[in-house]
């Protein structure tokens, strides 16, 4: 099946889009930041129809600020006197602590639904759900269909709270304003556009399917405030209510009947898997993990995979799943209607994406799930069903790499380490936002790319167009930034690689799924991880503000696992990443080259390293959490005061 990719225009328009908020945001920024915040504050009160678009824009540069200087407070005497637009500014620049604690919540005059909104959502972000819940409580019924995100947010506390009623009632009056809240929900990495037309099936789910959308996606976001331990219960609930749908099957129109007459595939035995799986290479490792589980017993039925050709990762990862199960192409094999139609299916039959009911029944997050599975796996000594799936494929990028070969000097037999290191310009990141704290500057791997170098290896470097250049050195090559970079290069790299560096991001899935020798360094995670044993890591040491390392038990328990998933939630909680250092990088290589080239027991002979593992087996807080993989012995040995402490021992 040939995907036509149309990526290409939809990253120009997001490209521009960004330039322009970046070119906004940077001239705000040269302001000083009180007067800035001043003006965002006349704008709210004024109610100046580009106040939220100015405010977005100087998002970035106002919460990293804050990530550097947590104490810093924008408002002035002269913005004091603009409570409502004040806390409305606050909230839109991310200043959430500020925002919530500007005015007494008693002296507040609520009259005002966007008031109440920045205020309800500030505490949100801040995880104080019962605080942001009394907030929204008083809202007016013209107040929640007037200000949609208003509604949205107040069913969101409610149904964290338990109260189910009145969080079908707030969705009632969201879904009134605004008819994307009818769009089936399992995950934002979906990149849904905003605009939807309901059908059927999204209005026959009832209240077992608005709270199927609604507890998935509340999930999500408690997960992204450091709050993740309220999730479980929420996908669980999410998991509950996609059993009663089940139960009584939906009527169906007959072009979908038909659809499904076609691809073979019974309504008894169907099993969606959602766009969001396809969306980022990492989520396509994820999918590999999911179809091991079916072979392991976890799960039955006929897998449908429903994408969108425009939101695949990688064309060339995606295109090894057609053997696993049916794929349908929205706006290519199936019109867009009847695309939507399918995928509202996904609350009667849709494989969740954020978590899993294992075979005890017990619900786990899915990565979770997804880490025991990697255990029985390898348990069982079963193999890499992609790498088989590519072996199996006509390579169509050999010729060109033989080409790339030829360009830079490397002989047929020469071997070489695919290096990949996850940086701000490929999601357009600022520093202390989102998922910045799993960055890594290229130059702490330096001594390792010579340790390879030395060995008689080359060292391919992966990424972006808009990736870090390295600096000239021998037996390295930018492929990243060079004209033969595409993504079936990049995949064709990865699998006839000797061995990968890389971190946290997704082309490491690739390598993982693939069975390659990994070094993955600069880690930092608040999920279990896939990895196998063929997996070295070295995490990144978090520190507090008193100077401690938080310890491996603590980064793998409630509430420190959960906080590590955003750069400005560890910032407001008074913890900051550390990079590894270039000893720590270099000694993970160096194990990982041993695993490739068959001499791992010049690491696993050491007594002391026997003592390492074991005392860091000891330390974790869940035994599974990174897979059947476990850190490079000399990360261990480097860091062994501070990070090693098990539950028994205090910390």
């Amino acid at each position: 099946m040939k995907l036509q990719k149309q990526r290409p225009m939809r990253g120009g328009r997001r490209r521009f889009v960004y330039q322009v908020f970046v070119i906004v945001g940077a001239t705000l920024n040269l302001l000083p930041r009180r007067a800035v915040f001043l003006g965002l504050v006349i704008a709210f009160a004024a109610r100046l129809p580009l106040r939220r678009r100015l405010a977005q824009a100087y998002f970035p540069y106002a919460t990293s600020h804050l990530a550097a200087r947590p104490e810093f407070r924008f408002s002035t005497a002269l913005s004091r006197y603009f409570p409502g637009a004040s806390i409305q500014a606050l909230s839109s620049i991310g200043a959430y602590r500020e925002a919530a604690g500007t005015v007494g919540r008693e002296t507040l005059a609520f009259d005002d639904a966007d008031t109440r909104y920045a205020l309800v959502r500030s505490l949100f972000e801040l995880g104080e759900f019962s605080e942001a819940r009394d907030a929204a409580a008083g809202a007016k019924p013209e107040q929640l269909e007037a200000t949609v995100d208003l509604a949205f947010y107040k069913a969101m506390v409610d149904v964290i709270e338990g109260d189910e009623a009145a969080a079908l009632d707030a969705m009632f009056w969201a879904g009134r304003s605004s008819l994307h809240f009818f769009r089936p929900h399992q995950n934002i990495a979906a990149r849904n556009s905003p605009r939807y037309v309901p059908n059927s099936l999204d209005f026959l789910c009832g209240a077992p399917g608005r709270l199927f959308d609604l507890c998935n996606f509340t999930g999500q976001r408690v997960m992204h405030v450091g709050r993740g331990e309220n999730a479980i219960r929420l996908y669980e609930r999410a998991l509950d209510a996609q059993q009663e749908l089940r139960a009584s099957p939906p009527p169906l129109s007959d072009e979908l009947k038909r659809l499904l007459d076609r691809l073979g595939v019974n309504f008894d035995t169907l099993r969606l898997v959602p766009e969001e799986w396809a969306t980022q290479i990492g989520h396509l490792g994820m999918l590999d993990i999911l179809f091991r589980m079916r072979e392991l017993g976890w799960w039955s039925g006929e897998a449908v995979i429903v994408v969108r050709p425009d939101s695949i990762a990688n064309a060339v990862f995606f295109k090894l799943f057609e053997g696993f199960g049916k794929v349908v192409v929205i706006g290519e094999t199936v019109s867009e209607r009847l695309g939507e139609e399918l995928l509202s299916l996904q609350r009667w039959c849709g494989l969740n994406f954020n978590a899993f009911r294992l075979p005890d029944g017990r619900v786990v997050p899915w990565q979770d799930a997804g880490a025991i599975a990697i255990e029985q796996w390898e348990r069982e000594g079963r193999g890499h069903p992609l790498r088989d799936a590519y072996d199996r494929s006509a390579a169509a990028a050999a010729a060109r790499f033989d080409a790339f070969r030829s360009r830079y000097g490397m002989k047929p037999d020469d071997w070489y380490v695919c290096l990949h290191t996850r940086d701000a310009a490929h999601y357009f990141e600022f520093m202390g936002t989102g998922q910045t704290h799993r960055n890594a500057p290229i130059e702490t791997s330096l001594d390792a790319i010579r340790l390879i170098a030395s060995r008689g290896g080359w060292v391919i470097k992966l990424g972006g167009p808009n990736s870090p250049r390295l600096p000239p050195m021998a037996r390295t090559i930018d492929y990243a930034l060079s004209e033969f970079r595409s993504e079936p290069m990049d995949i064709h790299l990865i699998r006839h690689a000797h061995a990968f560096i890389g971190t946290t991001s997704g082309l490491t899935n690739v390598a993982v799924s693939f069975g390659i020798p990994c070094a993955i360094v600069n880690a930092i995670t608040t999920d279990a991880q896939l990895w196998n044993s063929n997996v070295r890591f070295a995490l990144k040491p978090v520190r507090l503000a008193d100077g401690t390392v938080l310890t491996q038990h603590q980064l793998t328990t409630s509430p420190w696992r959960w906080r590590v998933f955003d750069a400005a939630v560890l910032g407001r909680s008074g913890a900051h990443p550390e990079t590894n250092s270039a000893d720590d990088i270099r000694h993970t290589a160096d194990e990982v080259l041993a695993i490739a080239d068959g001499r791992l027991a010049e690491f696993e002979g050491d007594h002391d390293g026997a003592r390492l593992l074991s005392r860091w087996r000891r330390a974790l807080g869940l035994p599974y959490y990174y897979g059947t993989s476990r850190p490079s012995l000399g990360f261990l040995a480097n860091h062994e005061t501070e990070l090693l402490h098990d539950a028994g021992e205090g910390h």
